[in-house]
């Protein structure tokens, strides 16, 4: 069974606060968080097109609608 999981949340300002860390350091991190997020949206949209027509009623979706997030590129949230 599909396992679904809490949407990541992008917050740095504990990072950006500190002037110490350098832009590359900050940048990598960033780009860390972009990459994890769009594992995870891969991760749920495969996850989606796996339940099952019954599962998809009580959600409120239909099967069309589920076909084209799952056709949706990774890189799109």
């Amino acid at each position: 069974m599909a396992t679904f999981t809490q949407p990541l949340s992008l917050d740095l300002s504990a990072l950006t606060a500190r002037t110490t860390v350098a832009p590359a350091a900050r940048a990598a991190v960033k780009l860390a968080f972009v990459l994890m997020s769009w594992d995870e949206a891969s991760r749920s949209r495969r996850a989606l097109k796996q339940l099952t027509d019954e599962q998809l009623h009580d959600v409120g979706l239909t099967r069309a609608e589920t076909d084209a997030e799952a056709r949706r590129g990774f890189w799109l949230s």
